[in-house]
């Protein structure tokens, strides 16, 4: 046990009992009232009642019997005590929580940490460790009760030490017994969150791959495991099977593919709509992929479009600069696709796509150049051409777009970088710290899901390389591409429409991935602003904290090392200087995690269960000439039916919620114990209940209702 320079007492337990708590969130007040005493107190002995709950998810409790407990306080600790006696003792069970009565010979003083172990049982290991919420301490001397969250696995072989109160190093700078467990809990969590760096592909970096098993705090639940492999193995297994005894000679046959899962808790597509120029618009603001328009003040010198053919789009009698002056025309320039190799046999475009508002506000495309080198072997596509032509432009773009989407829009700049934020949170902010007790809700699962992703999904040969036309050496190389040019910033979303002029709901109308996320925002930078105020009085607070300066400093330095040419930190500061910094980046990182994610993930059944609507890879190189076009091009250019089955499998399991998922606002684990903090939170569940209830509200009025950015459908991580 680590030495906490007081002397240690002569102490026991002197009585113990097990109650079951029911289910719900469980908290210190919601419990019955602490009722043990010591049935014949010894003179000149102090006596502590010890409540520890245990979680109530499945294998929380523990059968060893020498897991024990400490109380460290200002005059003396008690050791080691074990809460178990005896091999056919009680063990500790899941959603229970034990009473003890502790005697002690001497008095300890304020207690000021916990502490609780579970040695290596070379006997009992598999199966041996315990999930702890909390833990109440009754002075009974004094008669003050204190709560000291938790909220870990305390794995076989650990000892895990904790404290009441959420402080900064500043609040426990003159207390060597605080500044010491603070010390031991960086120095035994940096020995867990190693960081691995991913040069090679120009990422982030991660959590060591060669650390096979993961902390335990990082696992999947029992529930949630099960549930990730049963609907990977149904989807895939219902889909492929269905694709064996299918043919595709006929867009019809696609549709049929696409509703072999049936019914499902999530919108699914519209059949009827997807050859729409008005469908083509709306995924382009609210599909998975939102955040590459922007506005078009002037055409890139490499786009040279006819200017007669546009005006035909044009309804209101004006020309296209003036169209342009009043902020009607937008473009998705997709150039970074330009270069990036295909399988053999596939093909994918890096197109330019210029986009109009028309009198009925709707966003519609008005031209596609499918490649980046005009000439005369890359014709410029519009509404007026041949129905074929347009249709498969825009299938093209689609298909560009979601190969881009999956690497840059949502596993980078989402999985990637809250991996980063979790490592450098858990290496080197303690538990009692308020920025980590304010984003760790945000980083559950986070390190679960990156790790199988890089096992199966993006790794070499995984599923991404299977399914898309760019396979394994260009989605490396498009890594690389987003890798280095990446800013965290790409999730800030009050940055992100302002920079690309799409922040004006008038001239942009119908933009509901803008209009709640913004809500969204707003409301978070609010709860994490009061949150931060009662623990940062000042700048001089913020800038002091060398803790937080040294999270800042790790994740600049380890966690976006700017590989290949890339910039260091990518935007993230290696020292945060004021309290207006550190809540941008606190709302930066809870956002990202939360919403940002909810965003560009939930949707990809939607946009791509159907696999002409946004295909996955095509089969033909981007036309080179007008007027070919027909039907049976169009079947020969999309997916193989195979392809599209995987394609169709995969879209739905990365848009499933999970059974035990916690969602915007929903904070079970009470880290905060301070009153006025778990004030604040309510407010911040009030506020996002009035976002959700305006948009539902809007939803209702709408031909097809946007729900990505419902809070009440906004998990609070990354678990998928």
């Amino acid at each position: 046990m680590t030495s906490y320079n007081v002397s240690e007492a002569s102490s026991t337990i002197c009585k113990r009992e097990q109650k079951a708590y029911g289910s719900g969130n469980i908290t210190s007040a919601s419990l019955d009232p602490f009722q043990l005493a010591a049935e014949s107190p010894k003179y000149a002995h102090f006596y502590y009642g010890v409540r520890i709950v245990t979680g109530s998810e499945r294998f929380a409790g523990t059968p060893d019997t020498d897991i024990y407990v400490s109380l460290v306080g200002t005059k003396a600790c008690t050791g080691k005590l074990k809460i178990v006696s005896g091999w056919f003792s009680t063990g500790i069970s899941a959603q229970y929580y034990d009473d003890m009565m502790v005697e002690s010979s001497a008095d300890l003083g304020e207690v000021l940490v916990v502490i609780i172990g579970n040695p290596a049982n070379w006997v009992i290991s598999a199966g041996s460790a315990w999930y702890v919420d909390f833990v109440d301490v009754h002075d009974l001397q004094r008669k003050t009760k204190k709560e000291f969250p938790c909220y870990h696995w305390i794995e076989d072989g650990d000892e895990i030490s904790f404290t009441e109160k959420t402080t900064t190093l500043k609040d426990v700078k003159n207390n060597p017994i605080l500044c010491r467990q603070r010390e031991q809990q960086l120095e035994y969590q940096k020995g867990r969150y190693k960081w691995e760096p991913f040069q090679d592909l120009a990422l982030p970096s991660g959590i060591d791959a060669k650390v096979k098993k993961l902390p335990s705090d990082e696992q999947f639940s029992a529930v949630k495991t099960f549930d990730f492999l049963s609907t990977a193995l149904a989807s895939k297994g219902t889909v492929m099977f269905k694709a064996a005894f299918s043919e595709i000679l006929s867009l019809a046959h696609y549709e049929e593919l696409a509703t072999t899962l049936g019914n499902v808790p999530f919108p699914t597509f519209n059949f009827a709509r997807w050859t729409r120029d008005e469908e083509f618009g709306r995924q382009v603001l609210n599909g998975v992929n939102p955040v590459i328009i922007e506005r078009c003040s002037q055409l890139p010198p490499n786009f040279p479009v006819a200017i007669d053919l546009i005006e035909q789009s044009l309804v209101r009698g004006l020309g296209l600069e003036d169209e342009m002056k009043a902020g009607r025309i937008y473009i998705c320039n997709l150039k970074v696709m330009d270069g990036i190799t295909c399988q053999p046999g596939w093909y994918c475009a890096a197109p330019i796509c210029l986009l109009y508002v028309n009198k009925r506000k709707h966003l519609i495309p008005i031209a596609i150049q499918l490649k980046q080198k005009p000439g005369s072997d890359n014709p410029i596509f519009y509404p007026t051409d041949n129905w074929a032509d347009w249709l498969l432009a825009k299938l093209y773009y689609q298909s560009a777009s979601t190969q881009f989407h999956q690497i840059a829009t949502h596993y980078l700049p989402c999985h990637a970088a809250m991996e980063v934020y979790s490592m450098g949170t858990m290496r080197n902010l303690p538990d009692a710290h308020p920025v980590h007790k304010l984003l760790k809700p945000h980083f559950r699962y986070t390190l679960a899901i990156n790790t199988k992703a890089r096992d199966r999904l993006i790794c070499d040969g995984g599923s991404i390389d299977k399914i898309f036309a760019i396979g394994g050496e260009g989605r490396k190389q498009l890594m690389r591409i987003g890798g280095k040019a990446y800013s965290i910033h790409w999730t800030n979303i009050k940055r992100s429409v302002k920079e690309r002029g799409v922040e004006d709901p008038n001239l942009l109308p119908g933009y509901h991935y803008r209009d709640d996320g913004l809500k969204i925002w707003q409301a978070m930078e609010a709860f994490v602003t009061d949150i931060l105020n009662e623990f940062y009085a000042s700048n001089e607070d913020v800038k002091g904290d060398s803790e937080l300066q040294n999270w800042a400093n790790d994740i600049y330095t380890n966690g976006f090392p700017g590989h290949q040419g890339g910039k260091q930190g990518h935007d993230f500061p290696n020292t945060i200087t004021s309290k207006a910094q550190l809540v941008e980046l606190c709302t930066l990182i809870i956002f990202t995690g939360s919403a940002q994610h909810a965003a560009v993930n939930f949707g990809q059944y939607e946009m791509y269960n159907y696999a002409p609507n946004a295909p996955p890879g095509l089969r033909l190189p981007p036309p080179t000439i007008k007027g070919k076009a027909d039907m049976q091009t169009m079947l020969d250019t999309l997916p193989d039916k195979n392809s599209a089955a995987l394609a169709l499998a995969i879209s739905h399991m990365l848009s499933q919620f999970s059974p035990d998922e916690l969602y915007l606002g929903n904070f079970p684990a009470e880290r905060f114990t301070e009153t006025k903090a778990q004030n604040l939170i309510e407010r911040f569940r009030k506020a996002l209940d009035e976002i959700d209830g305006h948009i539902k509200e809007r939803n209702a009025q709408l031909d097809v209702p946007y729900t990505y950015l419902q809070p009440s459908r906004i998990p609070n991580s990354i678990t998928i």
